[in-house]
């Protein structure tokens, strides 16, 4: 599959660390030139897992290691103006946009970095949702599907055009195990994350007749610098073992490249057996 991509541009939400960098840097090794976009450039610094992956200063600056075109944008995409602005910006310095992965988002209320903490021992950590269908307040709701739902929408409806005018392009958004199994614990993200499933579907049909894929995944128990280690809940998954970052990047692949020209509007899990589907 090297070089399958040579020639393409892809455009990473939430790139500059974890699961978004692990895409980034799959589609360039494929032969994509990449544009990483993030509300923080810096993330990677941000929890140690992920400092210790890091061969560059930047996720471009890795990509462009691996001999493509990589360029970064800091930017708010719950914006939606902001959103359009810079897919604008992508596709008049690359040229094109013919891959997006929608990968921005997270259950968090307040990410580790955007809190101060001056004064104390410990670092910042994030502070997560506690939020529940029935007693969930405005800001945890407003939050936590803007920086899911909202981003996910607005990048497709800003990348959209391009691929439209030429006829082709892959879009991959990514949901969660939690948007498919109901979990009081998971409020508002399964919510957002469920709303992703059907946004695709509808894109998927809307986009279908220009020759554009939209497809989505659903992560399970993934090792990330955010969420830790959690090899404790293997006895749990079939596989027996947490999902790591390439397992998710290898179902990217499939999904960005010739594989998929026959599979559109589908959401795949990458879960090691945990969720039950029927």
């Amino acid at each position: 599959m090297v070089g399958q991509l040579k020639g393409k541009v892809a455009v990473i939400t939430g790139g500059a660390r974890g699961l978004g960098r692990g895409y980034a840097l799959r589609l360039a090794r494929l032969g994509a030139d990449i544009a990483v976009v993030d509300r923080n450039l810096n993330a990677g610094d941000v929890y140690q897992f992920e400092t210790d992956l890091k061969t560059a200063q930047s996720v471009a600056e890795e990509c462009q290691a691996l001999n493509v075109r990589a360029i970064e944008l800091e930017a708010d995409l719950t914006d939606r103006a902001r959103t359009f602005e810079t897919m604008e910006a992508v596709a008049k310095e690359l040229g094109t946009i013919d891959i997006a992965v929608c990968n921005a988002g997270g259950g968090t209320v307040a990410f580790a970095d955007e809190l101060d903490d001056a004064g104390g021992d410990e670092p910042s950590v994030d502070r997560n949702t506690s939020g529940t269908p029935a007693d969930c307040d405005e800001e945890t709701l407003r939050r936590v599907m803007d920086i899911n739902l909202s981003t996910c929408m607005y990048t497709c409806m800003a990348v959209a055009p391009y691929m439209k005018e030429q006829q082709s392009g892959k879009i991959v958004t990514v949901s969660s195990i939690s948007g498919l199994d109901a979990d009081r614990r998971s409020h508002p993200y399964g919510v957002a994350k469920a709303a992703i499933i059907h946004y695709t579907r509808s894109l998927a049909q809307e986009l279908g007749p220009f020759n554009i894929n939209v497809n989505c995944i659903a992560p399970g128990i993934i090792r990330t610098g955010r969420l830790g280690d959690r090899q404790r809940l293997s006895k749990y998954i079939p596989l027996r073992r947490e999902g790591t970052i390439e397992d998710c990047a290898k179902v990217v692949e499939f999904l960005t490249t010739d594989l998929c020209d026959y599979v559109t509007g589908k959401t795949i899990t990458i879960d090691g057996g945990l969720s039950n589907q029927r």
